[in-house]
């Protein structure tokens, strides 16, 4: 019987937990799933990252810590909700999916994405402008 009560008491807290067992998301939004933003999950805590261009620069942002939380389903990282098993995005304002997500298993490997994703966009505005040859 302690047994059994052992086991009931380690599954139910773990079905439950307020921690995640995922390090990082990289997220795409749009119709055409071109603009990204990344994740970075912490204990209690996320930061996300994302591209800005300002004067024809792209350069990588972060958010100040947030907090988040999550359901047997969800995470909340307000205000949007992100399914647990599809890894979709429902923007909780207007109730619909604006976007998708593919985890990732370390922070670097997300934040190396960003900053890659960077370096493509700006080739790019650079070529355009003809900053320089191509």
């Amino acid at each position: 019987m302690k047994y059994l009560l052992f086991l009931l008491t380690i599954f139910s807290t773990s079905a439950y937990s307020t921690s995640i067992e995922i390090k990082g998301l990289i997220c795409a939004f749009g119709e055409k799933k071109n603009i990204y933003e990344t994740y970075l999950f912490f204990e209690k805590k996320y930061i996300s990252k994302y591209l800005f261009i300002k004067n024809d620069t792209y350069e990588v942002r972060q958010n100040e810590k947030r907090n988040y939380s999550i359901t047997k389903n969800f995470i909340n990282i307000k205000p949007f909700l992100i399914n647990k098993n599809s890894f979709k995005i429902i923007d909780t304002e207007f109730n619909r999916i604006i976007g998708s997500c593919k985890k990732v298993d370390s922070h670097q490997k997300a934040i190396e994405f960003i900053h890659q994703l960077k370096e493509k966009y700006q080739h790019k505005i650079d070529q355009s402008l003809g900053r320089i040859l191509i």
